[in-house]
């Protein structure tokens, strides 16, 4: 399955979650890969929601705004949340954003980057187990999925403690949570949208069975519900 295709059905879970953990990310500075004004930030983030390099948006905010407006800023951009909605917005405006509690979601932004090649910085390596039959006779296919450090790092327990405490700059890793390919995407897709994209063909007990277990393995926010996110799927 593949989780852009545009026949799928969408439960929209809020992202309350996806927030909390990114806003995580931005206080304590995990992983993080430059600065504004000595605020450790990231730097594919920074661009995506705001839409311009990155160097241009530090030497306008460095240049133009105080530490409290830059943290307001980027309050917004990790989290959709506005402190001072007005200045905040005034800032946006410079950079051509219009209504960005409208236009500029959190969710919507994020989505351009799933799966992204250009961008993304990181592989997971998945096994691709499409016929099980043939599996014995031809040698094992593997898949690699793009993805972003800084996602797997706001919302996975396992992936942050990895990028923390291996010294190496490793570019990929591979999945041993011994799941489907199809599941490995459903998960990447949550993370980056808190959204589960289900099909009329998925088959919602198998998948439910496996993120029980994907859930535990890469310590997921424990907050978020899992459950009743499947519960409503298979009600639609």
């Amino acid at each position: 399955m593949k989780c852009c295709d545009q026949n799928l059905i969408f439960f929209l879970q809020s992202n309350s979650y996806l927030s909390q953990d990114l806003e995580k990310l931005l206080k304590n500075g995990y992983i993080s890969d430059c600065e504004i004004q000595n605020i450790p930030v990231h730097k594919i983030l920074i661009e995506t929601r705001i839409g311009k390099s990155f160097d241009l948006i530090k030497k306008y905010l460095e240049s133009n705004c105080k530490l409290n407006e830059i943290q307001d800023l980027l309050k917004w951009i990790y989290c959709d949340q506005m402190i001072n909605s007005k200045r905040t917005n005034e800032i946006l405006n410079h950079f051509g954003i219009q209504n960005a509690h409208k236009t500029k979601l959190l969710t919507n932004d994020l989505k351009q980057l799933l799966f992204d090649e250009q961008t993304s910085d990181f592989k997971l390596v998945v096994k691709n187990e499409e016929d099980e039959e043939e599996e014995e006779e031809e040698e094992e296919e593997e898949e690699e999925l793009y993805i972003h450090k800084f996602i797997l790092a706001a919302r996975s327990g396992l992936f942050l403690n990895m990028f923390q405490n291996i010294e190496e700059n490793f570019q990929k890793v591979k999945d041993y949570s011994g799941k489907s390919l199809e599941t490995i995407e459903l998960l990447i897709s949550f993370l980056y949208t808190d959204e589960l994209p289900i099909t009329a063909d998925t088959d919602q007990e198998f998948i439910k069975e496996e993120f029980e277990d994907i859930v535990e393995y890469y310590q997921l926010n424990p907050t978020i519900p899992m459950m009743n996110i499947f519960e409503k799927c298979s009600k639609i």
